[in-house]
C-alpha cells in the first residue's frame, strides 16, 4: 500500500523546494534515517534513500526496469516521432537493445580518445576567460559565470568532439535544452501550450541531428555524429537507424555539457563554503581532479534516477508492487554515513567511491569527458581568477524540475 511523504511525516523532502535546490542531500536524511524506501506522493514515485538499496536499483535491472524513463509522445506529434521511437532512448532501455545502442555511442567516450583532448579543453577555457577579460561591458563585481564560462565551455568542447560549426550552436543548444525538459515529463508533465511547443521545438532538434547523421553515413572521420553514423553490424548493415542516432545525439547534446557544466558551478559554490579546499587547490593543480570528485559526490548534477518495478519487490523494508515508479536518490546514498565518513563534510582528501555516475550499465556515457573537462575548467578559471569568490545573499535560481534540477545562473566577483 502507497505511504504519502506527508503521512510520514517529512515536510523537508521537498526536491523542488529551494531547501532542495540549495542540497538535495540534506533534504533526504531524515527520511534515510526513518523510512528508507518510502511513497512521495506528489510526484507519485518511491524514493530510496540508502546507498545499500540505490545500489541494488541501478544494477537489478531485470527488477528495476530503466523504460520509466520513457516519455509519451503527444499523438498529434506521432507521425514525425513514433513512441516506438522514444522507447529506444539511451536512459529507457534495458538490454539487450541498450547494450548494442551503449556499444555504439561508448565507442566515442573512451578515454584513451579523450586523454589527447586536455590542451584544446584548456585552451579553449583561457580564450573564454581572455574574451569575458576583454569585454567592456563585464563588470568584475558581479559577473554571470553559469553561461559565460561554465555552460560555455562545455557547449563549444561538445560540439567540436561533435564537428558542429559555431554558427549552427542555437540550434545546438535549443536541442540541449530541451532534451532534459522531454525527459522530465515522465513525472512532470507541462500544461499546454507550453508541452506543445516543446515537443515541435525537440522534434526540430532531432531533425537537425538527422540530417547531419545523413551527410556522414560513409564518413571515415573520427568526430562522435561520424562515428555513430558510420558503425556498422557484422553483416554490414548500419547498427542503428537515423532516427535513433539523432534522438542519441540530443540526450548527449544535454548529458555531454549541462551536467558537467552544473558540477563545475556546484564547485564554485563549495570553494566559496570551503576556502581551506580551495587554497589548497590553487597549491596543487592535482587537487582539482578531487575538487570535482567530492563536489559531484556531495551535490550530484542528477539527485535522482528513475526506473519502474517489472515485479513485486521487497526493498528497504517496504512492499512495492509491480509497475510502480522508483527514484533512487544519488544525493543521499552519496551521503549515506554507512557508506561514507563524515558524509556532509566537504572534503577533497576523500577516497571512497560514489554514485554520481550511477553504476552497472546505465553508468554515465560521459563519466570519462566530465571527469577531464570538470578538473580543467576549473582549474583555469582559478588560475586566471585567483580571487574568485561568489556573491553574496543571491537568490537561488533553478529550472523548477526535480530529476534533473538545472541552475541557470550563479553570479560571482574578483
Amino acid at each position: 500500500m502507497a505511504i504519502e511523504a506527508h503521512a510520514l511525516d517529512l515536510p523537508e523532502f521537498n526536491p523542488t523546494s529551494e531547501a532542495g535546490f540549495r542540497d538535495p542531500a540534506r533534504i533526504c536524511i531524515r527520511a534515510r534515517n526513518e523510512h528508507p524506501v518510502f511513497f512521495y506522493e506528489p510526484l507519485g514515485v518511491w524514493i530510496v534513500t540508502r546507498r545499500e538499496d540505490v545500489e541494488r536499483v541501478v544494477t537489478e535491472w531485470e527488477t528495476f526496469s530503466s523504460t520509466a524513463n520513457n516519455p509519451r509522445v503527444p499523438e498529434a506529434f506521432r507521425d514525425r516521432f513514433p513512441q516506438e521511437l522514444m522507447e529506444r532512448m539511451i536512459t529507457a532501455m534495458d538490454p539487450p537493445e541498450h547494450t548494442a545502442a551503449r556499444r555504439v555511442l561508448q565507442a566515442s567516450f573512451v578515454k584513451p580518445k579523450l586523454d589527447p583532448l586536455a590542451p584544446i579543453i584548456e585552451a579553449r577555457a583561457h580564450e573564454i576567460i581572455d574574451g569575458i577579460l576583454a569585454d567592456p561591458k563585464t563588470d568584475r563585481r558581479n559577473v554571470e559565470i553559469m553561461d559565460s564560462y561554465c555552460l560555455n565551455l562545455t557547449t563549444k568542447t561538445l560540439m567540436a568532439l561533435m564537428d558542429l560549426p559555431d554558427s549552427e550552436r542555437p540550434v545546438f543548444e535549443r536541442a540541449r535544452d530541451d532534451s532534459i525538459l522531454i525527459l522530465a515529463q515522465t513525472r512532470e508533465e507541462f500544461p499546454e501550450p507550453r508541452r506543445g511547443a516543446l515537443w515541435e521545438s525537440y522534434i526540430s532538434g532531432n531533425e537537425y541531428f538527422r540530417r547531419h547523421v545523413e551527410a556522414r553515413r560513409n564518413s571515415e572521420a573520427r568526430d562522435i555524429i561520424s562515428t555513430c553514423a558510420s558503425a556498422r553490424n557484422q553483416d554490414g548493415s548500419f547498427a542503428l537507424s537515423t532516427e535513433r542516432i539523432a534522438m542519441h545525439l540530443v540526450e548527449i547534446a544535454f548529458a555531454g555539457t549541462d551536467t558537467t557544466a552544473q558540477a563545475m558551478a556546484n564547485a564554485i559554490v563549495f570553494m566559496a563554503e570551503c576556502p581551506d579546499a580551495a587554497r589548497a587547490a590553487q597549491a596543487d593543480p592535482a587537487l582539482w581532479q578531487n575538487v570535482f570528485e567530492e563536489t559531484v559526490r556531495r551535490r550530484p548534477s542528477a539527485p535522482f534516477a528513475g526506473r519502474v518495478t517489472t515485479r513485486e519487490v521487497e526493498i528497504g523494508g517496504a512492499t512495492i508492487p509491480a509497475g510502480q515508479g522508483i527514484w533512487v536518490a544519488l544525493a543521499s546514498a552519496n551521503t549515506d554515513p554507512a557508506s561514507v565518513s563524515c558524509p556532509m563534510d566537504f572534503d577533497i582528501a576523500r577516497s571512497e567511491p560514489h554514485l554520481a555516475f550511477t553504476k552497472g550499465r546505465h553508468t554515465c556515457l560521459g563519466a570519462p569527458l566530465a571527469r577531464l573537462q570538470g578538473p580543467i575548467g576549473l582549474r583555469v578559471l582559478y588560475e586566471r581568477l585567483p580571487e574568485l569568490r561568489m556573491m553574496p545573499d543571491q537568490p537561488l535560481d533553478f529550472a523548477d524540475v526535480a530529476l534533473l534540477p538545472i541552475r541557470r545562473s550563479l553570479r560571482v566577483s574578483w
